[in-house]
């Protein structure tokens, strides 16, 4: 999930690259700012992408933490023995 966020990301920036390259080229006062409210819209995603990134990465951490609570009261664990009954036979 973490590695396919973080493509993510990069491939958002590739795009506002190449938007803010194209509305730089742009002739037009009307196509440089279509180019800059496309590029404010790529970094709005970008942000929204980068959030759900740390969200992530906290619920990894927070899993590993819980797993690692969880061996660690397993390892804390005592056996004990208390006799139930007693079977006394005899041959004869």
């Amino acid at each position: 999930m973490k590695v396919g966020l973080e493509r993510e990301i990069k491939d958002i920036d590739r795009q506002i690259k190449e938007a803010r390259r194209a509305a730089s080229a742009a002739l037009s006062l009307e196509e440089k700012l279509a180019g800059q409210k496309q590029i404010k819209a790529l970094e709005s995603h970008r942000k929204e992408r980068r959030r759900s990134l740390f969200d992530a990465q906290d619920e990894i951490v927070n899993s590993r933490e819980r797993l690692i609570e969880s061996i660690e009261g397993k390892l804390k664990s005592k056996a004990s023995e208390e006799e139930l009954f007693t079977i006394r036979w005899s041959l004869t």
